[in-house]
C-alpha cells in the first residue's frame, strides 16, 4: 500500500525527510515508531533528536554516567529496528528541562543541520488523560521544538550565531505533535506493531519488568486510537498536524 494511503490526515502532504524531536530514549518508541518503521519503509529518510541522554531514569544505583551510556545503546538499537541510523544527542539534564532560549537555539541548529521538511515531537499542551505523556521534560521539548520550527530556525534573525557557525535558515512546513489533544492524523502501523514493540523491548533498562504486558498495552492503544479516530478494527498512531507554511 503506497505511503499516503497508509496517512489518514486533513491535507495530502507526505514527508521526503523527518526529524523527530524527543526529550528522553523511549519517548519515541512509545509514540511513533510505528509511523517511523512505516515511513522508513517507504524511503522517508528519518532522524532522531534527543534532548537528553535518560540520566535520570531506572535503575536507580547506577550513576548518571552509566545510564548514559546504557540508554543511549538501547536507543541506537531501538531505532535500528523502525529503520533509523541517525540519532543527535543533545546532552540536556534530564529531568530538568525548561522551554528557554538555550534549549530553542540547540533545537534551532539541529533543524537547520538536518534540514526535514517534517518534525514530530511532543505536544506543548498537558493532557490530564495521559498523564505519563504530560512528563515535564516532555512538555518543554514540546514548547522548544514548536519555538524552533516558528520562528527560530527559518529566521536569519533569530540567533545570529548560528548563520556565524554555517548553518542557514531552514523553514519546516509540517508539525506533527504527539500524545496531544484533537488528533488529525492517523498513520496505520498494522504492518509495523511488531517493530515498534521490538524496539520498546530493547529498552531493556526501562521495560524488562513489563515484557509480557507491554505488547498487549500498545496493540491495545493502537486499535483505541484507531476506533476513536473512526477507523475500525485497524491499529493506528495519531498526531495533531500544525501547518506552519
Amino acid at each position: 500500500m503506497a505511503l499516503a494511503e497508509l496517512i489518514h490526515a486533513v491535507d495530502d502532504f507526505v514527508p521526503s525527510k523527518a526529524l523527530l524531536i524527543v526529550a528522553h530514549p523511549d519517548d519515541i518508541d512509545f509514540g511513533a515508531a510505528g509511523t517511523v518503521a512505516t515511513l522508513t519503509d517507504h524511503g522517508v529518510e528519518v532522524v532522531y533528536g534527543l534532548v537528553t541522554s535518560g540520566q535520570a531514569g531506572e535503575p536507580a544505583h547506577l550513576s548518571p554516567a552509566e545510564l548514559t551510556e546504557i540508554r543511549q545503546k538501547e536507543q541506537t538499537d531501538a531505532a535500528a529496528i523502525v529503520g533509523v541510523t541517525e540519532l543527535h544527542w543533545l546532552g540536556f539534564p534530564d529531568g530538568h528541562l525548561v522551554a528557554d532560549l538555550e534549549l530553542r537555539k540547540a533545537l534551532a541548529r539541529l533543524i537547520r543541520v538536518v534540514r526535514p521538511d517534517l518534525v514530530i515531537t511532543h505536544s506543548p499542551v498537558r493532557n490530564l488523560e495521559r498523564i505519563y505523556a504530560a512528563h515535564p521534560d516532555h512538555l518543554a521539548t514540546g514548547e522548544a521544538a514548536v519555538a524552533a520550527v516558528y520562528p527560530d530556525a527559518r529566521n536569519g534573525h533569530s540567533f545570529p550565531e548560528l548563520l556565524t557557525e554555517g548553518h542557514a535558515p531552514h523553514a519546516v512546513p509540517r508539525l506533527w505533535l504527539m500524545t496531544g489533544y484533537e488528533n488529525n492524523l492517523h498513520v496505520e502501523i498494522g504492518d509495523t506493531i511488531d517493530r515498534k514493540i521490538e524496539a520498546l523491548l530493547a529498552h531493556h533498562s526501562q521495560n524488562s519488568d513489563r515484557a509480557e504486558m507491554l505488547p498487549i498495552m500498545i496493540r491495545d492503544w493502537a486499535a483505541d486510537n484507531a476506533a476513536a479516530a473512526g477507523l475500525g478494527e485497524r491499529l493506528v498512531e495519531s498526531f495533531k498536524v500544525v501547518h506552519t507554511e
